[in-house]
């Protein structure tokens, strides 16, 4: 019995430990693309595995070297990964500044302006304990980043305000475009609707 037991341990922390493959386009900085299969990135991913086909050797590739990446999972469904400066406030000072590296976000809405999402798997041990959670940014379309909005992690959101946070990044994404800070700073943003909220602004306000 005790063998079978850590037979299944061992097979199931060897099937957690393997990333899946999925079918994957990689859109490249030099204008080129390859077609394949490539692990999942995660945030701080530098570099993406990637392989033409099940039997082919892996190749890291440097997520600099990368625009985005369009994966393909098991049941069919595509979803966008892009590789972007991180832009929020300072603690102390409240200016503006961009992360020193990118990092790898999952893009949920496309189209003149840009919805990123990052997602915190959390840790459950008990001295760190941490929820599952995702966080939001936003951008115009064709910059190198995306301005942090808001949280979904419970109390933490509460705390700090998710409609005061999004008025603030309003203010410092779209200077050039007043219809956009006015339509976000005239709006009250409350958690179970915010993304709601913030696509229909996108979908109904023009710039030009």
């Amino acid at each position: 019995m005790k063998k079978i037991i850590l037979i299944l341990i061992t097979l199931l922390f060897s099937t957690v430990g393997q990333a899946k493959y999925l079918k994957a386009v990689l859109y490249l900085a030099d204008g080129t693309n390859k077609t394949g299969l490539a692990k999942l990135v995660e945030e701080d991913d530098s570099k993406v595995t990637f392989k033409t086909n099940e039997d082919a050797d892996t190749e890291k590739i440097a997520g600099a070297d990368l625009i985005k990446i369009v994966y393909t999972n098991e049941t069919g469904n595509i979803f966008t990964m892009e590789y972007l400066y991180l832009t929020s406030a300072g603690v102390f000072t409240g200016k503006f500044s961009n992360s020193r590296k990118k990092h790898w976000f999952e893009i949920v809405y496309n189209k003149e302006y840009k919805i990123g999402k990052i997602f915190d798997k959390g840790d459950s041990r008990r001295n760190t304990f941490r929820s599952a959670n995702s966080s939001y940014f936003f951008g115009k379309k064709g910059t190198d980043h995306l301005v942090y909005g808001y949280n979904t992690m419970g109390n933490a959101v509460k705390s700090h305000g998710t409609d005061a946070m999004m008025k603030k990044m309003a203010k410092q994404e779209f200077t050039d475009c007043p219809k956009i800070s006015k339509a976000i700073e005239n709006e009250i943003f409350e958690l179970d609707t915010v993304l709601d909220r913030i696509t229909a602004i996108f979908n109904k306000t023009k710039c030009k």
